[in-house]
């Protein structure tokens, strides 16, 4: 659809808002004027007379927007004289002054100035009209003048503070929203990185001196990991500078990223099987979020779970949705408060439309499940063999 540009394009600046201001005092002061000095409004008065007054009501509404309360003042006090001139209308440029002080002025000024106005135009009513009904009429007609573009006036202001405040509060949210991603992101990377650059570090420092092949393997491993961790780091600092020849859409490929994770697990800790859908293909923002399920997950079984036997499964459902299980039969218990690993979990599957749970099992260990909408396009291909693979 073809985008609509707005009636005026660019923004009126200050200038030009008084530009239009001047173009529309001078012709009201000069359409007030020539009926007066043409048909003076009352016997006795010299035509001329009114022409002064009509000039100190009018000609100061030009720059109503840069001092609307010295404006209004003024326009005021030429409301008072007016009557003793001969000229029955001053509260037209007095609804013109008061709306620029119900536009750009507190409340409190506004409503001051609308009292003063009501006032001195019920006073002039009543000097200038020949009997009460015709000020009544006259006053009530004014009225609803003033009354009206002072409450367009304070609208137009409360709205735009409104708007303001609407803006304020999208950045506000959409800079927070970053931030979690930002930060889940982080965490990902460190954390699972971190955790096995310390258990293999852990395990080389314990059998350096008596078998230092394996020290040699874990130290491998700790070079491998650490690699792959600042890689990570420099396609999120990618993300984060906003470089299109660092993007990417974040999504590993299922399989092999998957079976990377359980490779990395150390020996004798922690026991993986691992049972992904034969075929099984997945949109990138599905494939990131099962990665960082699994990944976490593995991360706090390593740290939490002590020896243990996990399975990791990934499969398919109704051709709809996606489920993801990570169970474990280690030591259990309530979910540990204080990290923001579990809650960046149920924030990044929420987030993608799915439900999330974490929590120990009735007969030990601990479980992570969640469940994904199926992406358009994506789910299971012909596949072959199984997808086991035990550690």
């Amino acid at each position: 659809m073809a985008e609509r540009r707005p009636l005026i394009a660019r923004r009126l600046r200050p200038g030009h808002w008084v530009a239009l201001d001047v173009f529309a005092a001078v012709p009201l002061a000069a359409g007030f004027s020539v009926p007066a000095v043409l048909a003076p409004g009352s016997a006795g008065v010299p035509p001329f007379v009114a022409v002064p007054v009509i000039a100190l009501a009018c000609l100061p509404t030009a720059v109503r927007r840069r001092w609307p309360v010295p404006v209004c003042a003024a326009v005021l006090l030429a409301a008072v004289i007016a009557p003793f001139a001969g000229w029955q209308e001053a509260f037209v440029p007095l609804a013109v002054a008061l709306h620029a002080v119900a536009l750009l002025q507190a409340r409190r000024t506004a409503v001051t100035a609308l009292v003063a106005a009501l006032t001195v135009t019920a006073a002039g009513a009543a000097i200038g009209a020949p009997s009460w009904t015709e000020a009544a009429s006259a006053c009530g007609f004014a009225w609803l003048l003033l009354a009206l573009a002072w409450t367009i006036g304070l609208a137009v202001r409360e709205q735009r503070a409104y708007a303001a405040q609407a803006v304020a509060r999208s950045a506000q949210a959409a800079a927070t929203a970053e931030r979690l991603r930002v930060a889940r992101e982080v965490h990902d990377v460190v954390a699972h990185s971190m955790g096995l650059i310390s258990m293999r570090a852990g395990i080389a420092n314990h059998v350096a001196a008596t078998h230092p092949e394996e020290a040699g393997e874990a130290l491998s491993i700790i070079e491998q990991t650490s690699r792959k961790a600042l890689t990570d780091l420099r396609r999120l600092l990618g993300l984060l500078r906003d470089l299109p020849e660092d993007r990417d859409d974040g999504a590993p490929r299922m399989m092999d990223t998957l079976r990377e994770l359980v490779a990395a697990i150390p020996d004798g800790d922690v026991r993986v099987e691992l049972d992904v859908e034969p075929g099984l293909a997945l949109g990138g923002e599905a494939a990131l979020v099962v990665h960082r399920l699994v990944q976490e997950s593995l991360t706090n079984v390593l740290r939490h779970a002590g020896p243990a036997r996990c399975r990791v499964t990934v499969v398919t459902r109704a051709r709809r949705e996606v489920v993801v299980e990570i169970v474990d039969d280690g030591r259990g218990g309530a979910p540990r408060t204080g990290g923001h690993g579990l809650a960046g979990l149920e924030e990044r599957v929420t987030l993608h439309g799915g439900t999330f749970s974490a929590g120990p099992e009735p007969g030990g260990g601990f479980a992570v499940r969640a469940r994904l909408p199926l992406p358009s396009g994506s789910g299971s291909g012909s596949g072959s063999g199984s997808g086991e693979d035990d550690r």
